[in-house]
């Protein structure tokens, strides 16, 4: 395992404890997969790029895309591995069933961060606890409770909002190319896609990472879980007071107390 990705394993095993294999992702041009990989078409047919890290976060397989791969036309052209159309650059795909109007539609295009055209060939996704590579970015999928405590980690160092790009359609872009872009953190939830093909579930949330953060987020996991500010799972206040029980139970805390004594 690279030694950036066994650092951040054991910081998220030990102080978030997802449910499902946090997943590393490289881009690669050029260059052979850096490890045994299966590819989609090994399969038998074509995948989103989310089905597949769905696959190798709830089986635990090391997943290659090359091109042909996909069977996601948008993401293909929002990561740079086809041109970006001036049909999509004026919204034209999305409206009407995005936008409320084909202006609003060219706008919500506009805001949306894509990688320059032609920067890899192919890219692989794996287990981050089985990644024999230094992974470009991370995607933890988490509960909110969980969520909260990776805000916090990733702020304890940046001193900076962690920010999301959601916008309820190509959660790639949100998960991937926000935080490779920016170099920083991100998180969202998932879009209609990725819930209906990659089953993404209804309490899932995704929280991700530069491969050049993974230092400071494991300092800001291990620091503020210390300092007691956050932990998981959340300790609650009200398990540590006694209950107020309904009237009618009255007598018989009387009869308890009449028998044991009143604590206070």
């Amino acid at each position: 395992m690279n030694s950036q990705a066994e650092k951040l394993s054991q910081a998220l095993a030990t102080y978030i404890r997802p449910l499902t294999f946090p997943v590393a992702l490289k881009f690669l041009k050029d260059e052979p997969y850096p490890m045994k990989v299966r590819r989609p078409t090994a399969l038998g047919c074509k995948l989103t790029l989310c089905q597949g890290y769905a696959i190798v976060r709830k089986f635990g397989w090391v997943m290659g895309f090359d091109m042909e791969d996909c069977a996601c036309g948008p993401q293909l052209a929002y990561f740079g591995a086809i041109p970006y159309t001036e049909k999509q650059r004026e919204g034209e795909i999305i409206y009407p069933i995005y936008a409320k109007t084909l202006e609003g539609a060219k706008k919500a295009e506009a805001l949306l961060p894509r990688l320059p055209e032609g920067m890899y060939d192919r890219i692989i996704l794996a287990p981050l606890d089985k990644a024999e590579f230094e992974p470009d970015v991370v995607m933890i999928y988490v509960n909110p409770g969980q969520a909260a405590r990776l805000i916090q980690g990733a702020a304890y160092c940046t001193s900076e909002p962690v920010t999301s790009t959601a916008s309820g359609r190509c959660a790639c872009i949100s998960e991937i190319v926000a935080p490779y872009l920016k170099k920083g953190f991100s998180f969202t939830v998932p879009g209609g896609g990725e819930k209906v093909f990659a089953l993404t579930a209804d309490d899932e949330m995704i929280f991700s990472l530069h491969g050049s953060r993974v230092d400071d987020l494991v300092e800001g996991l291990t620091a503020t879980h210390k300092s007691g500010i956050g932990r998981y799972p959340w300790p609650i206040a009200g398990i540590k007071v006694t209950p107020a029980m309904p009237d009618t139970y009255k007598f018989l805390d009387e009869m308890a107390e009449e028998k044991f004594g009143k604590k206070t």
